[in-house]
């Protein structure tokens, strides 16, 4: 034979040669070493010859030994099923342990999803304290919500705040805001207080699951930065707003049956399923125990209101005469003076404070009309009116806010101005029916602003 066989001495590799080859030196492929080849074995040799070890070659002769095949068997699929999941988490920037849902830009203990159907998927960093959240979503109303949903699991009683840093205005009534909420399905019972682009800062609920969502209060004029706050207590759930974290005024509370575990955290709704809404956080804090916000300290009125007179309280639209000195009257039985005035959103808003939430005041719906509508009008109400313009009273009793509507039965004597660099000048008289004879004179300088355009939406 001119060709043959022959082993490593070292690791058992099978080498070819021939004849010519016997007493060489050779490389063995599989561990390297330096092999002399053995002579070539006679015809009637049944067995494969061994070379000799020339020199020596430190090396894990075990690491180049191929397992057996069944533990081949076992860890190729193992090995496949962890390279698919590294890359699926790393692409999708999330990872999974344990079954549950952990972001790499979040601290320990928060987790984000987009809740409900949305076109563009939803995402979140962190940094130095500050939330950046993104999120797609039609809204967060009616019977099932979609929008964006940074939480953690909250056990029992909560309280969840945040500063709304700013948000963008992807349609007026975009939300940025805290949330508890029962579940991470779209129809799910929660609580939620928000802060808008352009239509103020609310309360609202849907108070179980598959309900409608309800509005609870809305505080118009005021946008981010603003704070907000969610406690739970049980089943009863108030939201709290704030100017500066200190001075915090109720917007209201409501009862939810919820479980024990709930998820409490930040939420972003573009409200306009082409575009994807932005906005950022701070002094984020869930505490495991109800936290309820100090009362915000009294509020003096800027000057005197004027006393307690009927005669106020009388409107006789042919002989009145409403005079020049700042508007000022009485709420439920508290006087108070205009201290700020603003026509937003087919509201004219007229408020004791400069700054927070309104807690004395009243609001006049005029349906959606533009500032341009009203400029130089001049609008009288009389009691026997069927039905006029919705006037609402707000003020407080100890820590809560109260309300009254009224659209028919009062009376009214309101003198616009002429509408000049969104500025709208107002003179008014109105006298409400409630026992406390509630009533309002004088005159005002209100902001006039008109709601941003919706984006259009992208192609």
């Amino acid at each position: 034979m001119s060709e043959f066989k022959f082993a490593c001495p070292v690791c058992g590799q099978h080498m070819m040669c021939d004849v010519s080859h016997g007493g060489s030196v050779m490389e063995c492929p599989t561990c390297f070493q330096k092999i002399a080849a053995p002579q070539a074995p006679g015809p009637d040799s049944k067995f494969i010859l061994t070379g000799t070890k020339v020199s020596e070659k430190k090396i894990n002769v075990r690491g180049v030994v191929a397992p057996p095949a069944a533990v081949q068997e076992k860890t190729f699929p193992l090995a496949v099923v962890i390279v698919l999941v590294l890359v699926i988490g790393v692409g999708a920037g999330v990872f999974f342990f344990g079954g549950k849902l952990f972001h790499p830009g979040l601290a320990k203990g928060w987790q984000t999803q987009d809740i409900g159907s949305v076109l563009a998927a939803g995402s979140v960093s962190q940094a130095k304290g500050v939330f950046t959240v993104t999120g797609d979503g039609a809204d967060i109303w009616d019977q099932a919500d979609s929008f964006r949903y940074v939480f953690q699991p909250l056990t029992g009683d909560g309280t969840l705040t945040a500063r709304v840093l700013n948000i963008k205005n992807t349609h007026v009534w975009a939300k940025a805001g805290v949330m508890i909420r029962e579940s991470l399905n779209p129809d799910s019972a929660y609580a939620l207080a928000f802060v808008s682009p352009s239509s103020g800062i609310a309360f609202q609920q849907r108070d179980h699951t598959a309900a409608p969502a309800s509005g609870i209060w809305n505080i118009y004029g005021q946008t981010a930065p603003y704070w907000v706050r969610l406690v739970r207590q049980g089943d009863t759930f108030s939201a709290f707003a704030s100017a500066d974290g200190t001075e915090w005024a109720q917007m209201g509370t409501t009862k939810i049956s919820m479980g024990g575990q709930v998820y409490a955290g930040l939420v972003v709704c573009s409200h306009n399923a082409a575009a994807l809404c932005q906005a950022q956080f701070d002094r984020v804090t869930v505490e495991g125990k109800a936290k309820v916000a100090p009362p915000a300290p009294e509020r003096k009125p800027a000057s005197a209101a004027p006393p307690v007179s009927d005669t106020k309280w009388t409107l006789l639209l042919d002989t009145n005469a409403i005079s020049n000195s700042p508007a000022a009257g009485r709420i439920h039985g508290r006087d108070f003076v205009v201290e700020r005035a603003a026509y937003q959103n087919g509201m004219l808003i007229l408020r004791a404070g400069t700054r927070g939430a309104m807690e004395f005041g009243l609001t006049i719906n005029f349906s959606g009309a533009q500032p341009e509508s009203v400029s130089g009008q001049s609008i009288n109400v009389t009691t026997n009116a069927d039905k006029a313009a919705r006037v609402t009273l707000r003020w407080k009793e100890g820590s809560q806010m109260m309300t009254a509507s009224i659209d028919a039965g009062y009376a009214m004597q309101l003198e616009f101005g002429a509408l000049t660099n969104n500025r709208l000048p107002g003179k008014i008289h109105l006298c409400t029916p409630d026992a406390e004879k509630s009533y309002l004179v004088g005159s005002f300088t209100a902001d006039a602003r008109k709601p941003k355009p919706k984006a259009s939406p992208q192609s």
